[in-house]
């Protein structure tokens, strides 16, 4: 499947709403009858509605779901669908639609070009209580017609639009545009969508082919007049057209490379035009001439955590650099009394940068921009994609949830993610007056990205969340693409942990998953909806051990949106995923083995588990969605297993069931159970563990080093990983508290603090004579470290070839003494500290070992003891 189709279902019908006897019904212009399902407070009115039709396999309307009240008074059917089911007078179309369930609709009168797997964009006509076949037109590359004889489709009057939102401004459209308008492209018109093998069919699968659609109704012309009377400008071309929930959504670029985001409503045909600010494409290097700046602003770079600090949540942090106030990410937490991060300490932003769209980074976002409605905020692509299902389901779980908060409203949320600007990674962007910005690949999930920022002199790297290793959806952060900066701000949520090797893992969580159906039961893979579902899909779809078994596979809860997201964004995800993708459906999928079936209603969870299957279901902590009722049940099945395959909180009831043995009792959802189940953990992280951490920092070679996002065993552990103590001051702030670029935390000593300021490296001058050579220090280096009055004391040094490199070790009277001690204990061929392989400069390398970085008798030994005889014969 290409990314550019757009599965979509539109059914207006005209009629009353009538209520007999506790039935709702809608009496259709004709006097036909059609029961209204679930409908408690029906409107009682006439008018023209907007419908989703259930339908039996005859054809026949069983009920209908009201949507909306539309203008007008004309009928409109019309589809883009996949033939699924075939008959001479019946056929079923199955249209995917994000977020929700998938549509099945029967309809009579098939043209009999259709075969199964095909995919049709068809017009259609009530015909009572059914829906009949009026046009119909294939997609495929050997029918492009150049007319065409098919009826119009009737469109509802174009209403006169306001709004109230000072920044986004609406257009009115009660004419049709009188500008004949050219682009470079036809998004109204052309799909590009891979051919699909037909059941009649022996064809082999086609790789992506271009086709064209006649009358996809497409609002391009109300698009591009909207553009002209809100800019005044008649150059704009649209981009690849996306469907949202209430309408299409335009990215377009003018002449003069400026660019805008502009919407059209479905049936009323209301417009929104947002134009990107001018000065996002601001290649000067002047500052407004209102600006007021000093010397020390020009140098400022001051860091305060406003979330997320000593622990894991609403990550934000208000960050001065030079004249600006910059927020890096705005999300919330996930349980809590306060879910939002300090907001208060804000006083007047001037960008909000975004790295990724999980909720404890974006999910504050809306409220942001309800505060501070001028502030731009900008995210890569990816990130604004997989914003609308993440906030769309945010604002849900509120709703639902009566203790809760309600942070944010429908139109609040609809606001923000129509002014979401999008930078793509990798490229410069000034989106203030030289302050350049760069988005990295961050490997975490699609469209993550670590933050670059710099201003004249002082520079800043962001990380997010971040992994050095690829996964299936996304590829590893590569160190190459990271710069020095000042200030470096990490996340540590790993900071105390090595992971197992990915592949390995993977390969035993498959060979897992397999030993458990094989043995007819069922696996739960409670999982994180963005990143780490698709990711499990993926490899079970492209695992030959799950061909063999053809043990059906399903999907719950936002996994089904999250990864319609990727379905629709296929540019998005690794080129292997692409390749993939262009022979056979990536991820859903009924027919082949496995087969991958999307859960549409929570009447179907129990027949899902009815038989031996597989199911992944959010959320992955076990905190609330689908995966807390089939715990619940598969639980106390022997032959069921339950897989944990990434990070828990420690509180979470993921976390809990962990630690669960057989015959343990737990309450779940309320519920006390006795565990039967297998319970196991696989390390599938979409971190990085400390490994990874330190070769990041150690790239970055930051001043500051501000470490962030993890428990206090993880933020402490990693601060004492190697030499970076001695290398870069090292902050574990609290919520509030600043963090000033040159200023020193004051629990450091002053030789602490020379270590770090002084450089670690300089140039020795060698002068050769007669007798011999001379190493010339740099005289600043003898007058000003401390280092070298230690270095000088004795004016004896020892000098030892490393290589072809030249170390050279003072002669102090304790080194002396020292050495001595050491060369008896070798002496006397005992197991001790002298001959141990993390014996170094008299003291205790090790950093399991009690005696970590104490000083040591050569002649003692602790249980970490490790012969340096060993380790030679082993590299050997």
């Amino acid at each position: 499947m290409d990314d550019s189709i757009s599965f979509y279902f539109k059914l207006t019908i005209n009629g009353s709403i009538e209520k007999v006897e506790d039935v709702t019904y809608l009496v259709c212009s004709d006097l036909t009858k059609l029961i209204v399902k679930s409908q408690s407070n029906p409107p009682a009115s006439k008018g023209l509605w907007s419908v989703i039709p259930s339908t039996d396999s005859t054809g026949v309307i069983a009920t209908v779901s009201l949507l909306d009240e539309e203008s007008g008074d004309s009928e409109i059917g019309e589809t883009l669908g996949r033939v699924v089911q075939l008959g001479k007078r019946h056929l079923q179309l199955k249209i995917p639609r994000p977020g929700e369930k998938t549509l099945k609709i029967n309809l009579l009168s098939p043209d009999p070009r259709m075969k199964i797997g095909q995919l049709w964009q068809v017009l259609f006509t009530r015909d009572g209580n059914t829906l009949k076949v009026k046009t119909a037109n294939p997609i495929e590359a050997s029918q492009v017609p150049a007319t065409t004889n098919q009826a119009p489709t009737n469109q509802a009057p174009t209403k006169s639009v306001t709004t109230n939102q000072a920044p986004t401004k609406s257009v009115t459209t009660n004419q049709a545009p009188t500008k004949s308008v050219t682009t470079n492209q036809a998004p109204a018109k052309s799909v590009k969508e891979r051919e699909v093998p037909s059941n009649n069919s022996t064809n082999p699968p086609q790789n992506a082919v271009t086709t064209v659609l006649p009358n996809i109704s497409l609002p391009t012309k109300e698009a591009l007049f909207a553009l002209q009377q809100e800019t005044g400008v008649d150059s704009w071309k649209l981009l690849t057209p996306k469907r949202r929930l209430k309408g299409w959504e335009w990215e377009a670029v003018n002449d003069t490379g400026h660019r805008a985001r502009v919407t059209v409503k479905h049936f009323s045909l209301q417009t929104s035009v947002y134009q990107y600010p001018l000065h996002t494409e601001n290649q000067s290097h002047e500052l407004p001439s209102n600006t007021p700046i000093n010397n020390d602003e020009t140098e400022r770079l001051i860091v305060k955590p406003l979330g997320a600090a000593r622990g894991i949540g609403a990550s934000c942090f208000q960050v001065f650099i030079g004249p600006y106030e910059v927020v890096l990410d705005c999300g919330t937490r996930p349980k809590g009394y306060d879910p939002l991060p300090a907001l208060e300490h804000l006083k007047n932003p001037d960008l909000l940068l975004i790295t990724h769209a999980h909720q404890d980074h974006l999910g504050a976002v809306p409220v942001f921009h309800s505060r501070y409605p001028a502030v731009p905020m900008i995210c890569t692509p990816g990130t604004r994609e997989i914003a609308h299902v993440m906030l769309t389901d945010c604002l849900k779980v509120q709703q639902r949830n009566e203790d809760a908060n309600e942070l944010f409203n429908e139109n609040e949320l609809q606001r923000t993610l129509f002014r979401l600007e999008t930078k793509p990674i990798g490229s410069y962007f000034e989106p203030l007056p030289e302050l350049k910005v760069q988005f990295i690949n961050a490997g975490h999930i699609v469209g993550a990205a670590c933050i670059y920022l710099q201003y004249r002199e002082r520079s800043l790297l962001y990380t997010g969340d971040y992994n050095t290793t690829s996964s299936r959806t996304t590829e590893g952060l590569k160190l190459a693409d990271l710069p020095q900066a000042d200030i470096l701000i990490t996340e540590s949520t790993y900071g105390a942990d090595t992971h197992p090797a990915r592949r390995n893992q993977e390969t035993a969580l498959m060979n897992a998953i397999a030993s458990v159906v094989e043995a007819g039961g069922n696996v739960l893979l409670p999982s994180f909806a963005l990143g780490r579902a698709q990711e499990i899909l993926l490899a079970i779809r492209t695992s030959a051990l799950f061909k063999k078994l053809k043990i059906p596979i399903y999907v719950d809860g936002l996994v089904r949106a999250i990864t319609d997201t990727f379905r629709d964004n296929l540019e998005l995800l690794p080129s292997s995923v692409q390749n993939f993708a262009k022979q056979e459906e990536p991820f859903f999928n009924e027919n082949p083995n496995p087969p991958i079936i999307p859960i549409g209603s929570h009447k179907e969870r129990p027949l899902a588990i009815a038989h031996p299957s597989v199911i992944v279901a959010s959320s992955g902590m076990l905190t609330g969605g689908p995966s807390v009722y089939y715990a619940g049940v598969l639980l106390e099945r022997e032959n069921a297993a339950i897989f944990i395959s990434g990070y828990t909180d420690e509180e979470s009831p993921g976390r809990m069931l962990q630690s669960l043995k057989t015959g343990d009792t737990v309450e779940l959802d309320g519920k006390e159970i006795t565990v039967k189940a297998r319970i196991e953990r696989f390390n599938l992280s979409a971190h990085a563990d400390k490994i990874g951490l330190t070769q990041v920092i150690n790239k970055v070679n930051p001043k500051h080093l501000i470490l962030v996002h993890g428990s206090g065993e993880a933020l402490h552990e990693l601060a004492k990983s190697g030499d970076l103590r001695s290398k870069h001051y090292i902050h574990i702030p609290c919520v509030g508290e600043e963090v000033e670029y040159g200023q020193a935390p004051n629990h450091l000593s002053a030789t602490q603090i020379t270590k770090i300021e002084q450089p670690q490296e300089f140039e020795v001058q060698i002068e050769a004579e007669v007798e011999g050579a001379w190493l010339r220090i740099p005289e600043d280096i003898v007058e000003t470290d401390p280092r070298w009055q230690i270095f000088a004391a004795s004016g004896t040094v020892l000098a030892k070839w490393d290589g072809i490199a030249l170390r050279l070790i003072p002669l102090t009277q304790q080194s002396l003494v020292r050495q001595k001690a050491r060369q008896q204990a070798i002496a006397s061929g005992q197991d001790c500290c002298a001959v141990c392989q993390f014996f170094g400069q008299g003291s205790c390398q090790c950093e399991d070992s009690a005696l970590f970085n104490l000083q040591v008798d050569p002649a003692g030994v602790c249980t970490e003891f490790s012969s340096t005889q060993s380790q030679s014969n082993h590299a050997s």
